[in-house]
């Protein structure tokens, strides 16, 4: 599909708008910015297009604008957020009378399709943050630093920018699905669950073993230990079986049957299943390979 695009550009003779295109090296090596900016724009300022490979976030700090994208229309307010893949059709305009400004830049490079992904797993490429601290957001702060770098380029430039980039994208997660906590915030049942993961992992144990255990119910657990250790229990227990697994692979002559079971895994087949949808080897090529090694 070829790519299309129609706009009006109805922005104030204060708003910034930088075009980079970057070496291949840039783009083999590192996030880098195809066009960054800060507008203040005024009706009838919009952008509809489609089939751009770019990745744009864009973030509202005053007025109002609206997002068309899959198909749903998304208000945005001080202190929203979009992060969207411009391949897809979309269209964005100013509905306020007062300007809409705000912070935007097309990214591309290294994982960035792996952080839109992330992003939108809930559905939705909004998010909204606190409007009265939306100039003190970090977000804010990471995205006028990235301007910043554009004004006098050098040799630095690309890997500074991708530094930001990265930095810019892991904040946006973390203040999307609130990650953003202190050891201190983690939940006392939490750490108790995950000690009790890590002494019992050889054992064959089950999300109402837990709830049983801990008297908590087994949906809830699920969902704060996924927020807070990152994963839910039973794939946390997974994994520590597949990292044991590996162990013995390398330090023993133990049979893989025997290390099935040694992980509480008494069907050795779907062990090897499991082994390989975590680490992309058999057991055997694994033991092979690390042995060769």
């Amino acid at each position: 599909m070829n790519y299309w695009e129609n706009a009006d550009h109805s922005w104030s003779k204060d708003s910034l708008r930088y075009i980079n295109t970057s070496t291949q090296k840039t783009q083999d090596l590192f996030y880098y910015i195809q066009e960054a900016g800060y507008f203040k724009a005024s009706k009838p300022y919009f952008t509809e297009r489609a089939n751009l490979p770019s990745f744009l976030i864009k973030y509202t700090l005053s007025g109002t604008g609206q997002l068309n994208y899959h198909e749903k229309n998304y208000q945005l307010n001080a202190g929203d957020l979009f992060f969207i893949d411009c391949r897809d059709y979309q269209y964005y305009k100013t509905i306020s009378e007062t300007p809409w400004e705000m912070d935007w830049i097309h990214i591309n490079g290294a994982n960035s399709q792996a952080f839109y992904q992330e992003f939108v797993k809930n559905g939705s490429p909004v998010f909204k943050t606190a409007p009265e601290t939306s100039r003190q957001n970090p977000i804010h702060l990471l995205m006028h630093e990235l301007l910043q770098l554009q004004k006098d380029p050098n040799s630095k430039t690309p890997f500074q920018a991708s530094v930001v980039i990265h930095e810019l994208l892991n904040e946006i997660i973390l203040q999307k699905y609130q990650l953003d906590f202190s050891d201190e915030d983690i939940p006392t049942y939490i750490l108790d669950v995950k000690n009790f993961l890590d002494e019992h992992f050889r054992r064959s144990l089950t999300l109402d073993e837990l709830a049983k255990n801990f008297h908590i119910n087994k949906f809830q657990i699920t969902k704060d230990y996924s927020k807070y250790m990152g994963s839910p229990p039973i794939e946390y227990l997974l994994s520590k079986k597949v990292s044991y697994a590996k162990d013995l692979l390398r330090y023993t002559k133990l049979s893989i049957k025997q290390i099935s079971l040694e992980i509480g895994i008494e069907n050795t087949a779907y062990f090897s299943r499991l082994f390989k949808n975590k680490t992309g080897l058999s057991p055997s090529q694994y033991r092979r390979l690390e042995i060769g090694g």
